[in-house]
């Protein structure tokens, strides 16, 4: 330290290093919307064609369960039996090698022999975590195989381009289906199994192997793979007894077409395309949007006559607005810090301070950069909230330096003295806000991952700022010392030091005084404080609402009708739906609509947890213009919508819903766990009513929609006799209605599927089973009604396992000006759902946001204990005392009171980040009390009165806290007044810190010494000495204007 404050340029090389640093770490820092975090999640996926969920979930989902429950470091596994598909959701513990665990699956997995023969391979990965960038939608051309080549143009010109990954929706994947009649099959005297057979055999290409190698070596292969329905349709069949050949052609349908159950998208009435653009957690948003806009400059004078491009969801542009919106609360924040630095300081002495401010931050992007982090929402409010934080260190430092200087030292010996005298307490002090901020980094889950970035760039700042201000600026302090006149400052300044020194000993000394003396009233008045602050909290009048989502610009509506809807009356009611949506933006008369995109075949959750497909679910999203940019809001959009919208009969479920950011989950999610699925069906059905009549509840519905009627086949006596099994008429009748999947080939972009069936004529009609012939083992035919018994039954369409039990969840959104989902959720616990559990005999959890909620208060009640652990051991060995530590360690909690009632002030609701802000205040009340009882320890290490050198300690330290407290508040204030709907999430931690700091200052200053003075006496009581002068308050209240103490090195008046 003592090398920077007298080599010459050593101080000004550092800074350069830090400033140079941090402008390299700031242009390879990536922007984004939230933080980088894992998912630790594998999904494991079967598809059984044909197959009912019940099948699935029997044959399937619970015998891989049965195999991954075990594994090691699992910590959820929820499945989903859907029609044809299993799927299997393995959710890990945070800090598990996710390489080993990929590898564990796929080794259990690879021992299960029981799967049923016709079923897929199963499908393993680790799931990936990619941020959309925008979607870009591509309409125009008649011909749909025009469109489909343009989209898979463009899907490889963007990708060489560098946008990481590029999904299309809304260009169904196709097939060749080659459709023979049951008559003809019957001429033929073939199977569909049979014909599938010849397909296959014949339409290939085979490599043959090498042959030649002593003479020119030659390659044998076939090159007989059909690709286009003509091809097919030349494939020989048989020969008849004539010797002609009959052809495949002869006696089937072949057509090239959209595989049933695709999901098909409509722009303004036209089919259209999506391209969802997305970057990889490595990549960045806004490099990945000038990607976008350069590709758009370059394909637009290039498209086909008819053909556009419109972009929608453009996230990028919510990114670039959030981080200027930031920035300019930031700016502001710096402007207000920087004027508090030229109230309170002497001019060079700010100057340098100020100059700290950007040095620290470069240096703070700097450490950002190498643990990893990002420029984004989170990082950058922390480091709008460290704005106050970087100065503390040096304002305590260069008041000091200054004091010492004032009283007669040289410049060398005040600004290398200043740096020394405050080391200890100002290391102190910044370990203590570390201990404070270092346990929010050990939260676990979505929420701990997604807040991450607080308590890093906090702790980076710190180290910056530490450096900046023992290193840096002692050595600019010491050349400005040389060039200051002592006693001849401005008359600017000097009015303002009048000013100060006039409020110190005419206001607040008399005031320090009186609360010392009555130390017992001045604490009781802030127990008595913090108790109505506690009764406010626990009486209601404040809520908790866990992680509150900004505002955002789309909303959703999804359809599903009832098994069997023909899919024209679902197109009709999305056509009708999006007509509703246009007569609500002109019943507003703003332009609030930027884009709305129909989808047919598809449908998710309100909360979209799940995608279902069919035709009988449908969807429209709607992108609304910026919420800042117009009046009406999304609740009330929606509201208006719904009042215009009126249900078909056959409709099962219909939902408006808002996008949510944050983590996953909605508001509302009740998870019932039973036995049978039809009492869980009727539990669901009656919470989900129940629901729906609470004030504010909206988008309710449950998982377990009812299927289709099912037909269940049983053998007759006469089919037993024939030798016949339940396996191979099932494989014929799959093969007849769902199709005998042949071969499949890529063509271009495109993954074909060659299938032999039955003609749709057939397929879609029930009378066609009364034609169907079932091939016999002994090589004859018999009418499927002679040889099956069919029985009627509904079914669910969808079967949900939670830890190995059945489950369906009934979720809602909850309007947070209207109720509270904390609230909602202890009231059905209170009065309705035990009831329901006697009734249904069934078991009830909380998942969604209530689930993390859980999870991450529980994490943080862990870290509060750890912090205050730490922060004691630090006071403990800064003060070799044991009790003093726990004195000052008095004011967290009562530095909470202001924290609480800014939030019951500015009308809001505690959040997770109110309590991120309770943490970093914790530290930072902390900070400011260090300062003050290492001063009053040096007064009472030179034989001061208990009373007076309390009196002194907060008067000379007044300065100091109340500089440090307004830059805090200061560089937070421009937040606390912002207006956008993008940064009311964030408020309530900047409300947390800036009203907490408000009373804290004033508890650190009154409060801490009257505590001070309590602890002082007990001690007397139980170690009595009569040397001791414990008060000497005749004397202090003689002169309340002036200190009865010779002035010490480093305080100044």
């Amino acid at each position: 330290m003592g090398l920077f404050v007298r080599h010459r340029v050593a101080a000004n090389l550092l800074m350069v290093i830090m400033i140079l640093s941090g402008t390299w770490a700031l242009s390879q820092l990536n922007r984004q919307f939230f933080p980088n975090f894992a998912l630790d999640i594998i999904t494991v996926s079967v598809v059984w064609r044909g197959a009912s969920a019940e099948d699935v979930s029997r044959s399937i989902t619970e015998r891989l369960e049965e195999e991954l429950r075990a594994l090691d470091d699992l910590k959820k596994l929820d499945s989903t039996s859907a029609y044809g598909l299993a799927t299997l959701t393995l959710e890990y513990y945070e800090g598990t090698d996710m390489g080993i665990a990929l590898d564990k699956v796929k080794e259990r997995i690879g021992q299960i022999r029981e799967l049923p023969l016709d079923s897929e391979t199963p499908e393993i990965r680790l799931v990936s975590r990619y941020e959309n960038i925008a979607r870009v939608l591509v309409t125009g051309p008649e011909d749909p195989q025009e469109l489909r080549r343009l989209v898979h143009k463009f899907e490889r010109d963007l990708l060489n381009r560098g946008i990481a990954k590029v999904d299309i929706a809304g260009l169904p994947q196709q097939e060749i289906a080659i459709q023979i009649p049951v008559g003809n099959l019957r001429e033929l005297e073939m199977s569909l199994g049979q014909v599938a057979n010849r397909v296959a055999d014949i339409s290939r290409d085979l490599p043959a192997g090498t042959i030649g190698r002593d003479d020119v070596a030659r390659q044998l292969r076939s090159l007989d793979q059909r690709r286009d329905s003509r091809a097919f349709a030349d494939i020989p069949l048989t020969a008849q007894s004539d010797g002609r050949l009959i052809r495949l052609g002869d006696v089937a349908t072949i057509e090239r077409r959209d595989r049933d159950g695709e999901t098909r998208l409509f722009y303004q009435g036209k089919p259209a395309v999506e391209l969802q653009l997305k970057r990889t957690e490595s990549g960045d948003s806004l490099q990945g949007a000038e990607i976008l806009i350069q590709w758009l400059q370059a394909v637009r004078p290039t498209l086909p006559e008819g053909i556009k491009l419109h972009l929608f969801d453009q996230s990028w542009e919510l990114v670039k607005e959030r981080i200027g919106l930031l920035l300019k609360n930031g700016g502001g924040g710096l402007v207000l810090v920087v004027g508090i630095l030229f109230l309170f300081l002497s001019g060079r002495v700010a100057i340098w301070v100020a100059i700290g401010i950007p040095v620290s931050f470069l240096a703070t992007l700097a450490v950002l950069w190498v643990a990893g982090g990002s420029i984004n929402m989170i990082s950058l409010f922390a480091l709008i909230m460290a704005l106050g934080i970087i100065v503390d260190d040096a304002i305590v430092v260069g008041e000091d330096a200054l004091a010492q200087h004032q009283q007669g030292l040289s410049p060398l010996a005040a600004a290398e003295g200043g740096a020394r005298h405050m080391l200890l307490p100002v290391l102190a002090s910044s370990l203590t806000t570390v201990a404070a901020f270092l346990p929010l980094m050990l939260i676990g889950d979505v929420t701990g991952n997604i807040l991450f970035d607080i308590p890093l760039v906090v702790i980076c700042v710190i180290l910056a700022s530490l450096v900046e201000s023992f290193l840096v600026l002692p050595g600019h302090l010491r050349y400005s010392f040389e060039k200051m006149k002592i006693g001849r400052e401005g008359k600017v300044r000097l009015r303002l030091n009048q000013v100060f020194d006039r409020f110190r000993k005419r206001i607040f000394r008399p005031l320090a005084l009186f609360a010392i003396q009555n130390r017992w009233i001045t604490v009781s008045a802030a127990l008595g404080l913090l108790l109505v602050v506690l009764g406010l909290l626990l009486g209601g009048r404040i809520s908790f609402t866990f992680f509150p989502s900004p505002e955002g610009k789309v909303v959703y509506a999804n359809t599903s009708f009832a098994p069997g809807t023909p899919p024209q009356r679902v197109a009709a009611f999305i056509m009708e739906l999006e007509r509703t949506l246009y007569d609500t933006e002109a019943a507003f008369g703003q332009d609030l609509i930027v884009a709305s995109i129909v989808k047919l075949g598809s449908a998710t959750t309100a909360g979209g947890r799940a995608a279902r497909n069919g035709d009988r679910f449908g969807s429209i999203t709607v992108e609304l213009v910026s919420p800042d940019r117009r009046e009406v809001r999304n609740q009330a959009f929606i509201q208006a919508w719904q009042e215009r919208i009126k249900l078909p009969p056959g409709i099962e479920s219909f939902t408006l819903s808002e996008r949510q950011t944050g983590p996953p989950g909605q508001d509302l999610d009740i998870v019932l766990l039973g036995e049978d699925e039809r009492a869980l069906k009727g539990a669901a059905v009656e919470l989900a009513e129940a629901l729906s009549k609470i004030p504010g509840v909206s988008a309710v519905e449950d998982d377990l929609p009812y299927g289709q009627e099912q037909l269940i086949y049983r053998l007759t006596p006469e089919g037993q006799s024939l030798e016949l099994t339940v396996e191979a008429v099932g494989r014929q009748l799959r093969a007849a209605y769902e199709g005998r999947l042949v071969q499949i080939f890529q063509d271009g972009g495109d993954e074909i599927e060659v299938r032999v069936l039955l003609p749709d004529n057939e397929r879609y009609r029930l009378a066609s089973l009364t034609h169907l012939a079932i091939q016999l083992p002994n090589g004859g035919i018999a009418p499927l009604d002679t040889v099956v018994d069919l029985e009627s039954r509904r079914g669910f369409d969808v079967l949900r396992h939670t830890q190995g039990k059945l489950a369906v969840h009934v979720s809602g959104n909850v309007d947070r000006k209207v109720n509270n989902s904390n609230r909602i959720l202890a009231g059905l616990e209170h009065s309705f759902l035990p009831e329901l559990r006697t009734r249904y005999g069934i078991q009830t959890l909380f998942e969604g946001r209530a689930e993390e909620q859980r999870d991450t208060l529980g994490d943080m009640q862990h870290g509060l204990l750890l912090a205050l652990a730490m922060i004691y051991l630090i006071l403990a060995g800064v003060f070799s005392s044991y009790g003093w530590p726990l004195v000052v360690m008095a004011a967290i909690p009562f530095g909470l009171i202001g924290a609480i009632l800014g939030h019951y002030v500015m009308g809001i609701d505690l959040t997770i980040l109110s309590l991120f802000g309770f943490f970093g205040l914790s530290g930072i009340v902390v900070n400011d009390s260090i300062i003050l009882v290492t001063f009053y320890k040096q007064l009472r290490e030179q034989g001061h009165p208990c009373d007076i050198a309390l009196v002194e300690a907060a008067c000379q330290r007044l300065r100091a806290v109340l500089l440090t407290s307004l830059t805090t508040i200061a560089g937070l204030t421009p937040l606390l007044f912002e207006r956008s709907f993008q940064a009311q999430f964030l408020i309530p931690m900047a409300v947390s810190i800036s009203f907490g700091l408000m009373f804290s200052t004033v508890l650190v200053l009154l409060v801490i010494p009257a505590l001070l003075s309590i602890y002082e006496r007990t001690l007397l009581w139980f170690k009595p000495s009569p040397e001791e002068d414990i008060a000497s308050e005749p004397e202090v209240a003689a002169d309340a204007g002036q200190a009865p103490v010779r002035r010490l090195s480093g305080i100044s008046e």
